[in-house]
């Protein structure tokens, strides 16, 4: 009898447990399924009624206007994110348009709530990606795949009412896995995404009184990431002339750096048609190149390219290069030619330089501060970069874009009239190794 009660009671526990655990599944399957339907019904609850409105406009931005803002180079910033509060006015540039009237063009507007963003910067682009469909151009249209020629178009990118300085806000995933909905407020967006032909293109650019901003992205990069820099860049350094951007065909992942070696290898022919288009019908006052991370080799080899051809190159900037050191030395008297100033950005603790070291076996990178110091050659100007601090170099290594004090420093380049020695347009530099022999400059720690 013992042993019966015994095991009655413990079935009975055994059913009570059961019991308990069928009614922990039944909470948890609700709680999931309340959590599931949140988020599939955040985005839409945020966005306006009717996002999208799809027309072909007659000039470019005449949407955006409606919303006190004038669409166009150097017309970008409608409110300052550090000055606070004040009426748009133009910042530079001689008209509104960013193409010749009359040409059409086709994409998606949307429709744009002016209190959740701080300012629309719009790009142009040149890509050598394989863009699929005809004369419309949506996003997932542009691959990573290669392609034998250009696409040319612009996008228009909103900053975040919420951005901060050297950041590019960008959606999340939670513990679901579930992304977060895209939100003017919160993220940076393409608002709007235009296809030119080459002709239109090249009458877009032509302002010889204005100066032009081109950004060569680097590795794991995907296109709309890449406007998203070109935007953050500009907005962050307040450049007040044209951004453009060249996006070759990187995979986007962090696993597939092989293949974005081999796009960086591909790639040159493009952009050195790019500078050409610029140079020749562009005929801007002033032509800025920054280059990042891998995109250094991209421009490294279009640099080759126009060995005999002047591509009229005012400031040339490299940051961060992962470009190796022999091929950096071999090829100095090219990079000199190729622009009035050359400034190179490097530091000791950039992980991805050190990874990319270790895989292809190199002695040293570009970008990279050894032991010993950066690697140095006669007129072009390096700064170590180390001293802003260890926070800053993710194995994203973007350290040029999201330290402001980079920042600073890049701005009064890019939008100085002249270019200024470092410790000129930055006094917190140091020479090294000391002011009588400097052979470079660094950010104290």
């Amino acid at each position: 009898m013992v042993m019966l009660a015994s095991q009655i009671r413990a079935s009975t526990r055994l059913h009570r447990i059961g019991e308990v655990c069928r009614h922990l599944r039944t909470v948890l399957i609700v709680l999931f399924c309340a959590l599931a339907t949140g988020c599939a019904h955040q985005g839409p609850a945020s966005q306006p009624l009717k996002p999208h409105v799809h027309k072909a406009p007659k000039k470019h931005g005449s949407a955006l206007k409606r919303y006190g803002y004038r669409y166009g180079p150097g017309y970008y910033h409608h409110v300052r994110h550090y000055h606070g509060y004040r009426r748009w006015r133009p910042m530079t540039g001689e008209a509104s348009e960013e193409a010749p009237p009359n040409k059409s063009t086709t994409g998606a507007e949307m429709v744009v709530d002016k209190s959740a963003i701080k300012g629309l910067v719009p790009v142009y682009f040149a890509t050598n990606r394989v863009v699929a469909g005809g004369p419309g151009l949506e996003l997932s249209q542009i691959s990573y795949g290669r392609a034998a020629s250009n696409t040319f178009g612009y996008v228009t990118v909103s900053i975040p009412v919420i951005h901060k300085m050297g950041e590019v806000e960008i959606p999340g995933t939670n513990w679901w896995g579930i992304k977060e909905a895209e939100q003017d407020g919160k993220h940076f967006r393409i608002q709007k995404l235009n296809r030119l032909s080459r002709e239109d293109f090249a009458a877009a650019i032509a302002n010889p009184a204005d100066s032009l901003m081109l950004f060569v992205h680097g590795y794991n990069v995907a296109f709309n990431e890449a406007a998203f820099k070109a935007a953050q860049i500009a907005f962050d350094a307040n450049y007040k002339g044209r951004v453009m951007m060249y996006s070759w065909p990187s995979k986007g992942g962090w696993k597939d750096y092989d293949y974005d070696r081999e796009s960086a290898l591909f790639a040159p022919d493009g952009l050195f048609d790019l500078l050409q288009l610029i140079k020749n019908e562009g005929k801007v006052s002033r032509i800025i190149v920054i280059a990042h991370s891998l995109g250094s080799e991209v421009v490294l080899g279009a640099l080759q390219q126009a060995t005999l051809t002047r591509l009229g190159i005012t400031e040339l900037i490299f940051a961060a290069p992962d470009v190796d050191r022999d091929l950096y030395l071999q090829r100095a008297s090219q990079i000199k030619a190729a622009a009035g100033a050359v400034t190179l950005y490097a530091s000791s603790a950039d992980l991805a330089l050190l990874a990319s070291m270790k895989k292809a076996q190199s002695k040293s990178r570009m970008g990279f501060v050894t032991k010993s110091g950066p690697t140095l050659v006669p007129g072009i100007e390096t700064i170590d970069v180390s001293g802003v601090g260890s926070e800053m170099f993710a194995l994203n290594h973007s350290t040029f874009s999201t330290s402001r004090a980079v920042l600073d420093d890049i701005g009064r380049i890019i939008s100085s009239p002249s270019h200024l020695k470092p410790p000129q347009r930055t006094p917190s530099l140091r020479s090294m190794p000391d002011d009588s022999n400097t052979t470079y400059w660094m950010y104290p720690y």
